[in-house]
């Protein structure tokens, strides 16, 4: 057309370029005007109704919403679903909004946002914390064999008055391969290396057996021997021998002269005594049991070896073990018949307990009880807590026995035998500790028996006892148990002292007997150990210096076993080597898992991450951060939530001093007061000790004895500059080596924890947890606290004690976080799959399935950080995702969001404030839960997991595919970082290196497509394209160039997957939303339905097949366990113990009077039922050790007093005579009532 020129043409583009300009201009400035209003918080709530109406038709799932959304739009609004800034409406709304993007636009875009984020660095642990302290130097005034000697005497407890008599230690020089001790010697001396080299060798069949060396300062001698040569009986060097290396210096102190200062004091030796069987049980007995699987070798089948038919005795390697029956104890039929075994068992037990005949006769028949136990029927189980009692043979043979230890396979019953005129059971009175064997009838035998109570009186009025006592248990001892005790160690160690460094030489392994150690590499805190664990095996096997440091946390003590010991007893029993074998196995995937894991703390890296090593505790130590924290509540609170599933004790000084006195707490009687203590943690598996706010005594204790500190404080006050804590620790050095965690309480209605960051710079902690506080903790306080602790425990013990635990509560989350057995939920990346995320966290929470740790990848570290932030609304959780969702949709946003692609092809400006909208400025350490999420190091090439710092920043950083979204500048370091599914897409071992016990891992990444088409050795593009394009041919599926380069990139990510799902610790889950794509987010509502279905099945399944989660659940908490599996379970918490027998005479017992019920009824009670102990402890037992229930029905002998009015306090007092044995009991005050609770 002629009116159609270029000129015409060219106007009309001008035209339309300007038009299309300024309708990009106007649409972009209306989308940013509506995206600075609130949403309609009406229609918010008619989502949720919405939702949650077609949740309960489909799903049932009323009680997972409805009870969360209250209606409200004050609650959506302050929770802020979607926060934004302002929310005036208006006519010149429009045009302020396009006016202020005009202006501000090009400068906000861009500039770097660090100035926000940046904020100075947590404090760093001590020094202390990660360095042992040095090596304890000779005093210049005191010669070193004298403190050697010391040293090692000390372990004794002796007295003052048993003071090191010069004239009885000899230093002597011996030449290179002279003996210091040869077979045949006298076994009366202790051997102390002042310089040179030792070997000791252990003689079998013909050929000696290297089996420990001796350095300067350690010490040969066995303290079985002491027993010996207290009664009289020394020994001679039968199979052991001691031979000088090189040209060595020895101090060689004689020991004879002990038994003349028992003879005129025994009551000094009542406790020294009582510690020799505790090694004897602890370091010798239970170590080569549990640990390399001995235990018929450490016992003789008969105490006359020389009068044993074996073959006559074979029947015995046969004996079945039957379950748990009650002995038929009665009265002898023929009141004459009674009356002559009582005769015989008076005499017997007189001559075994170096008593005359006439003191046996007025002290011991009047409590002598007869039991007639039958063949194969069980009298004393093994790991029995009841009363102990002293057993002597009368009539018959009784068989000892000792169960598997672990879980061995190749274990092979055995039995050895007591005979009449024998006795058993010295060993459990002594020491305190449960039974160590079975004692059955191995045919019809009549026993005679003296309770522990009254042996206790016996041994306050005539203390000589105890060393007979003793003697039974020692000479019971086989041959191969007195050699080996020459070679193994007791090591005890103070707060700070190393087991061994960095680059020391691997000739030992060490087992926990009690306290707490702390490994360390390069100042990083690598792992800790408690009770039961083995230190040092891997380095052992292997020949190897040692690649850590190991260090005491407190006060420990340790069993060595040498290298050379351990290959001998391998030699001598083989199956020690399989044990070993499995031993080495599972301490090396630990010690691997330790290193592959990430960095924990250091003093490079002072984030918090507390529950990887808060596993094993024993003790926990409570102390308030000012004086309105409800402390006592707080205390019967975590009791309260633990009791259910494990033996709690709650420890204050009021309950202590009513125990033992109020002098126990000053600190001169420090020493009496910590035996006692440790007694209590032998007994229980975990003890609280709650602390004064003041810098008592009884404070100092407590941080002494501490696993773990608890900080307790009020969050919604204002941090203190300087916690009157910090400075205690630093003054005392008490506990400053240990674990401190800050517990921040909150009002029930809080809705976010804020300011957590400002308490966690006042000082350092290794971790923090928020916790909402029922209203009833505030009962009782006033402006100093909660002062009546009587008022305070009456009303737990009435109200709450009672009442079934809530697993979904703050403090049963706590409890479970401190005892290593939290649930961990994590949560993969998979872009809008992650929607179906949303649906299976609703139906874990419907199941009441609790959640204490969340960590995700990608969209799961978004998803997760809006349930940590809080989850306890369900609803208000679903309507804040759908909303994003709805946001990330928009086409819109995507456009204008669009660069030049130089390192993304989004600028990520705007996916940045999707995200800060989502979260405002809330930081990781102010969620509810504890929170963690991956990302990728691009710049040191490496797996990052934040636990600390802006939310949405590093929900952003972990989301940040690359070529999509530019890599986030970490402010803190500056390095960059990507989207943590190119390293760890599902994160389940770094939950379990946190500390969860049980793992919920949901994936829902894209499935990998392996049915490729083989194309052989070469590809042309040109026969690809001609696949592609023409119809009539074939399609081929072959990768192009993005998705290999896709591949490359997650080839870490696919094998770490494949080991997730295989992990016996995971619950892997994966909902069916294989048909969606990544940027479906527009099906939000889809996916969240797939995934609400799928987790219903998957909650339903694991409820019923997993018993750990059923346990946390206190599902089964209900049904009483047996006494057998309670044991069990007790045997498995505590495994190697220390205790104080003198303690045990402090227990009080309970004014409550047993009924005892007749013979007849007890024989027809329902075992399941009756054996069951309650879970909760009532107000009398809290804070005391329980007298053990008299399970079987004593009958007393015809001349048997009438005793029931007797409480047993008298029992337990000492004698005002001047033998009174002062280290045998402590003092309790006759007008003190039994240390409950309050």
């Amino acid at each position: 057309m002629p009116f159609i020129t270029p000129q015409f043409l060219f106007e009309c583009s001008q035209y339309g370029i300007a038009i299309a300009i300024c309708v990009v201009a106007g649409s972009y400035a209306f989308f940013y005007y509506r995206r600075n209003q609130i949403p309609d918080n009406e229609r918010v709530v008619e989502i949720i109704k919405e939702d949650d109406s077609d949740e309960t038709d489909s799903h049932n799932l009323t009680g997972t919403v409805a009870a969360t959304v209250s209606g409200s739009k004050d609650d959506i609004s302050t929770g802020g679903v979607l926060r934004r800034r302002h929310s005036t409406d208006g006519p010149f709304q429009f045009a302020s909004v396009a006016k202020a993007f005009i202006r501000n636009r090009a400068r906000a875009r861009y500039k770097r946002q660090f100035s926000e984020v940046v904020r100075p660095s947590l404090p760093k642990p001590p020094t202390e914390y990660f360095e042992p302290s040095d090596l304890p130097e000779i005093p210049q005034n005191l010669r070193p064999e004298y403190f050697y000697l010391r040293h090692n005497m000390q372990v004794l407890e002796l007295p003052n008055e048993l003071s090191l008599d010069p004239k009885y230690i000899d230093v002597l020089v011996y030449k290179k391969d002279d003996f210091i001790v040869k077979v045949g010697d006298q076994d009366d001396s202790m051997y102390v290396v002042l310089g040179g080299l030792l070997n000791m060798f252990i003689k079998h069949e013909g050929k000696e057996f290297l089996v420990r060396k001796l350095k300067k300062g350690q010490t040969f001698f066995s303290y079985l021997s002491l027993i010996d040569i207290l009664m009289n009986k020394p020994s001679v060097f039968k199979t052991v021998s001691l031979r000088a290396v090189e040209t060595s210096t020895v101090a060689r102190f004689n020991l004879a002269h002990f038994r003349e200062s028992h003879q005129d004091s025994p009551e000094l030796w009542c406790r020294p005594i009582q510690i020799i069987m505790s090694r004897l049980l602890h370091v010798t007995m239970t170590t080569l049991h549990q640990y390399l699987g001995i235990g018929e070798e450490m016992v003789r089948k008969r105490l006359d070896e020389r009068q044993v038919d074996e073959k006559r005795h074979s029947m015995g390697h046969s004996v079945r073990l039957v379950g748990l029956a009650r002995p038929k104890q009665r009265r002898a039929s023929s009141s004459d018949l009674s009356s002559e075994l009582i005769v015989t068992a008076t005499k017997w037990f007189s001559e075994a307990l170096g008593l005359t005949l006439s003191e046996g006769q007025t002290l011991l028949t009047p409590h002598i009880t007869l039991g007639f136990v039958d063949d194969k029927q069980i009298l004393v189980e093994e790991r029995s807590e009841e009363e102990a009692s002293l057993i002597l043979v009368l009539k018959g043979r009784l068989a000892i026995t000792k169960s598997a230890s672990l879980d061995d396979e190749d274990f092979e019953p055995w039995s050895a035998f007591i005979y009449p005129r024998e006795i058993i059971g010295a060993l459990q009175i002594l020491t305190g500790e449960p039974s160590f064997f079975q004692i059955s009838g191995s045919c019809s035998t009549t026993v005679a028996m003296i309770s522990k109570t009254f042996l206790q009186t016996v041994i306050c009025q005539h203390p000589a006892v105890v060393l007979p006592l003793a003697y039974t248990t020692v000479r019971r001892m086989s041959p191969f148990i007195r050699s080996i005790d020459y070679a193994m160690d007791w090591v005890m160690l103070d707060s700070g002292q190393a087991v061994y460094r960095l680059g020391d030489n691997a000739d030992a392994m060490f087992v926990v007997l009690s306290g707490r150690l702390r490994c360390v590499d390069k100042k990083t805190a690598v792992a800790e150990f408690g009770r039961g664990d083995v230190l040092g095996m891997v380095e052992l096997i292997q020949k190897k210096p040692r690649t850590t440091t190991v260090l005491a946390v407190r006060f420990s003590q340790l069993a060595r076993l040498p290298d050379g010991l351990i290959n001998f007893i391998k030699i001598l029993f083989p199956q020690v080597g399989f044990r070993l074998v499995r031993l080495l196995g599972m301490s090396y995937n630990e010690t691997r898992h330790a290193y592959l894991s990430p960095p924990l703390f250091s003093l490079d890296n002072a984030a918090p991450d507390s529950m990887a090593q808060l596993k094993n505790l024993h003790t926990v130590a409570i102390i308030a951060a000012s004086p309105t924290v409800p402390i006592i509540s707080f205390t019967c609170e975590l009791y309260h939530a633990l009791s259910p599933s494990m033996k709690v004790l709650r420890l204050s000084a009021r309950q202590v001093g009513r125990c033992l006195g109020e002098d126990c707490l000053e600190k001169l009687a420090d020493f009496r007061l910590m035996h006692w203590l440790n007694t209590q943690e032998d007994t229980y598996q975990l003890v609280i000790y709650e602390c004064d706010y003041e810098p008592t005594h009884w404070t100092r204790r407590c941080l002494r004895q501490a696993d773990t500190i608890l900080v307790v404080a009020q969050g919604s006050e204002k941090a203190r500059e300087k916690p009157f804590f910090e400075e205690h620790l630093k003054m005392n050095q008490d506990g400053i080596r240990t674990r401190k965690e800050l517990i921040l309480l909150w009002n029930m209605k809080t809705e976010q924890p804020k300011g957590t960051y400002e308490w966690l710079k006042g000082s350092w902690f290794s971790g923090h947890y928020h916790v909402r506080a029922p209203f009833r903790m505030f009962r009782s306080m006033t402006s100093e606290g909660q002062l009546d602790e009587v008022a305070v425990l009456d009303f737990y013990q009435k109200e709450v004690f009672g009442d079934k635990v809530d697993a979904n509560s703050d403090f049963a989350r706590l409890g479970r976080i401190l005892t290593g057995n939290a649930i961990g939920l994590v949560l993969g990346g998979g872009g809008a799959r992650g929607a179906s995320h949303v649906g299976i966290i609703q139906a874990l929470q419907h199941y009441g399935i609790p959640i204490d740790i969340v960590g995700g990848t990608s969209i799961g570290s978004m998803i997760g950080g809006l349930f940590a932030e809080d989850p306890y609304k369900t609803s208000k959780f679903h309507a804040r995702a759908k909303i994003w969702f709805e946001t990330m949709s928009s086409l819109w946003r995507k456009l204008w969001d669009l660069t030049y692609a130089h390192s993304a092809m989004f600028t990520g400006a705007g996916f940045n404030r999707t995200l800060q909208d989502l979260f405002s400025d809330i930081s990781i350490e102010d969620l509810w839960l504890p929170y963690f999420c991956i990302t990728t190091d691009i710049t040191s090439s490496e797996m990052r997991v934040h636990r600390s710092g802006p939310l949405w920043m590093y929900c952003r950083a972990s989301m940040s595919l690359a070529g999509y979204l530019p890599p986030l500048c970490d402010p803190a370091d500056t390095h960059l970082l990507l989207d943590g599914g190119y390293v760890n897409n599902l994160p389940a071992d770094v939950i379990r290196s946190i500390g969860a016990r049980v793992v919920i891992a949901v994936d829902v990444g894209s499935a990998t497509e392996n049915n490729l088409y083989n194309y052989g050795d070469h590809l042309s593009g040109f026969w690809v394209l001609w696949k592609r394009f023409w119809p009539w041919t074939e399609p081929v599926r072959i990768l192009g160039m993005e998705e290999i380069q896709s591949r490359l990139a997650f080839v870490s990510c696919v094998r770490q997957l494949e080991l997730v799902k295989k992990a016996p610790y995971c619950h892997y889950l994966r909902p069916p939303i294989e048909g969606f794509k990544t940027l479906d987010f527009a099906k939000y509502d889809m996916i969240r339905a797939i995934g609400l279905q799928y987790g219903t099945t998957a909650a339903e399944e694991m409820i019923e097949k997993n018993t750990e989660i059923r346990t946390l659940l206190l599902i089964d908490s209900a049904r009483p366990l047996t006494r057998r599996q309670r044991r069990q379970q007790l045997a498995r918490s505590r495994n190697n113990s220390f205790t104080d027998l003198a303690a045990e005479a402090s227990r009080i017992p309970s004014k409550k009077k047993e009924t005892k019920k007749p013979f007849d009824e007890e024989e027809e009670w329902d075992e399941e039922g009756s054996d069951a102990e309650e879970d909760v402890l009532n107000a009398d037992d809290v804070g005391y050790v329980m007298p053990p229930q008299q399970h079987i029905e004593e009958k007393k002998s015809p001349q048997q007093p009438d005793d029931s009015d007797d409480d047993g306090l008298d029992s337990f007092k000492m004698p005002d005579s001047p033998t009174e044995p002062v280290q045998l009991t402590p003092r309790v005050s006759p007008n003190s009532s039994p240390p409950n609770a309050r």
